[in-house]
């Protein structure tokens, strides 16, 4: 491990490119055989690499969702991309999770997603596997306008796309089925509550809050927070996969 997060501290850029990709890519495969961290991984060398991991993943969201809306072939140049499978198996345990805590999706269904980035692949996997329409929240213009293009040419009938930072957006109340609170929307347990609190009057009495996070060695790469500590909601669900899936899932409901 010491060897990869090295790699990834001696970047100076994080567009992806051969260097790049081999880095990160490097630095998630070691994370994931991982059961916890070297002893000289501090707080502040975690902080930084999860800041470059966040930058890379912005780049290279932003790289692929450019590259699959200019493609002739939208719809194969997206199942190129080397993380659907991924972001796909999540989408499905977090479907299941929601089941087993009384919450069932269906086409009637509508969610929003807080930081829902350039590539926003789990708002997709959502619709494509229950067909709740799902609006979009982030906080730059380039990602969701990059969102509205790519929803536009792989045919997806996309919600709402709304610029905003998840604890001061303006949505609708008593709304949405389930919000999600994406691994890198606000980055302590402080700025998680304040999203929990900016959105829950947006939540259906019977909907869920989704909050992703990280455990483990797995925090290297995603802030960690204590699901516990959320106020005026109550966690349902804990979830800390022990396979290559990298977010944490936590299931919370008003309370």
């Amino acid at each position: 491990m010491d060897i990869a997060i090295k790699t990834v501290m001696n970047l100076h850029d994080f567009a992806p490119s051969p260097d790049v990709n081999a880095a990160f890519s490097g630095l998630v495969a070691t994370v994931v055989q991982a059961t916890k961290l070297p002893k000289w991984c501090n707080d502040e060398v975690c902080r930084e690499v999860q800041r470059r991991c966040s930058l890379s993943e912005s780049e290279m969201e932003m790289y692929w969702s450019r590259r699959i809306t200019s493609s002739a072939r939208p719809q194969q140049e997206l199942e190129k991309f080397w993380y659907i499978d991924n972001y796909r198996e999540l989408v499905r345990r977090e479907i299941g999770l929601l089941g087993g805590s009384g919450l069932f999706l269906s086409e009637g269904s509508r969610a929003a997603m807080i930081g829902s980035g350039p590539l926003p692949l789990t708002a997709w996997c959502l619709w494509h596997q229950t067909g709740t329409m799902v609006d979009l929240v982030d906080v730059a213009p380039a990602a969701l306008a990059q969102s509205r293009e790519l929803a536009r040419v792989i045919a997806w009938p996309v919600g709402e796309c709304l610029v905003a930072d998840g604890a001061a957006v303006a949505l609708p109340d008593n709304a949405y089925d389930v919000i999600y609170v994406a691994g890198l929307a606000g980055d302590s347990a402080e700025a998680k509550q304040q999203i929990i609190d900016n959105i829950l009057p947006a939540l259906r009495p019977s909907g869920r809050i989704i909050v992703r996070g990280a455990h483990g060695a797995k925090t290297l790469l995603y802030p960690a927070f204590d699901p516990n500590s959320l106020q005026r909601v109550q966690l349902l669900v804990e979830y800390n996969p022990d396979d290559d899936i990298i977010n944490s899932v936590y299931v919370y409901k008003k309370g």
